[in-house]
């Protein structure tokens, strides 16, 4: 089979999570043999990131829906194109209609009515019918990784029998369950995007609810311009760690009882995975799985309900870690890169 990717930027260049994960996707498949090729921004001087082959077009990121004509080109002669949610899934779209060949858009982020809290009430609306226009086209499949994701989009119009749900991998070994549970609430998040979508993480509500546990420390791991931004508002219970390197972020889920997630939206949410995979207890607006409470976004009560189910049962938030745990060693690398051929070879199959 010969797929091709098309995703904003690709490594060396990273801005998040989404271009680790295609690396990984474009890399998993072609160890099983398929024929990979990404198209993407970037130095057109690059011909190949380690054994992956790349097409990179020399313009910004966010000029992407411009490059239709590249798309088409490069696609003549794929069984595939795999897309991704943001700028580039709309040209790949037509590009996959105009060499009728099967499409799927892999939802990295999408924002839904959010984007009226990311860019204000007029600037938001055209953002979010632009993300509506964009994913609803006729996709042979839109691919999502975690339920909030899902209702969002079945809320834009995606229709439900064009979804199909899965979640990535973790490298498993990595996370322990060694140190002693510190009475600690703990947020992992990626600021440096810019200020206005950073709010998308729900920040601002983890901070806000500090205030109302005064006895417990709230720890904020990541780094960004948002950051110092709301400093100002945190109560004296809310410690800034900075970036950390993956080793230190192991030993911090490890060494906290309950990580909290109070996001707007999440492509994925792999910093929940992690928590679960070093034995936290979970308290997010994303399920993926989990033990533990599922609040509602942007309800400071909700929030603080959830937190106090385990502030004040510390044997229960123990107890329900290591339910995550066990949970997290499901999510493998093969079953996640299973998953996904099997919706390749559906697709292709209608075809």
């Amino acid at each position: 089979m010969k797929i091709l990717i098309t995703h904003e930027i690709f490594p060396p260049e990273v801005s998040g999570g989404g271009e680790k994960l295609t690396y990984r996707i474009a890399n998993e498949l072609i160890l099983k043999g398929y024929e990979v090729k990404v198209l993407t921004s970037g130095d057109p001087k690059i011909k190949y990131y380690e054994n992956i082959e790349t097409i990179r077009i020399p313009i910004n990121r966010y000029l992407m829906n411009l490059t239709y004509p590249i798309i088409a080109k490069e696609a003549k002669g794929a069984d595939l194109i795999h897309t991704s949610s943001g700028n580039m899934c709309l040209p790949s779209y037509f590009a996959a209609k105009k060499n009728k060949i099967p499409i799927c858009c892999y939802i990295h982020h999408i924002f839904g009515e959010n984007w009226i809290d990311i860019k204000g009430p007029i600037i938001g609306r055209v953002f979010q019918s632009m993300e509506k226009y964009f994913l609803t086209r006729n996709y042979d499949k839109l691919i999502f990784q975690n339920s909030l994701s899902k209702q969002i989009g079945l809320g834009l119009g995606i229709k439900e029998n064009k979804i199909e749900l899965i979640h990535p991998g973790i490298d498993f070994k990595k996370y322990q369950i060694k140190l002693k549970r510190e009475n600690r609430v703990l947020f992992i998040g990626n600021m440096n995007m810019n200020k206005s979508t950073s709010k998308i993480k729900g920040l601002d509500y983890f901070i806000e609810v500090a205030k109302y546990f005064n006895d417990i420390e709230f720890w904020i791991a990541g780094d960004g311009d948002y950051l110092n931004k709301i400093k100002k508002n945190a109560s004296k219970n809310v410690k800034f760690l900075g970036k950390l390197d993956q080793d230190e972020l192991i030993k911090l889920y490890n060494s906290s009882l309950i990580l909290c997630q109070p996001s707007l939206a999440e492509g994925f949410g792999l910093s929940i995975l992690e928590g679960m995979a070093s034995g936290c207890a979970i308290v997010s607006t994303i399920d993926i799985g989990q033990v533990g409470p599922i609040i509602k976004p942007k309800d400071i009560n909700d929030l603080k309900d959830g937190l106090n189910v385990y502030i004040n049962n510390k044997r229960l938030a123990e107890k329900h870690g290591k339910k995550n745990r066990l949970i997290a060693k499901k999510f493998t690398w093969k079953k996640y890169i299973d998953d996904l051929i099997k919706i390749y070879d559906n697709i292709i199959q209608k075809k």
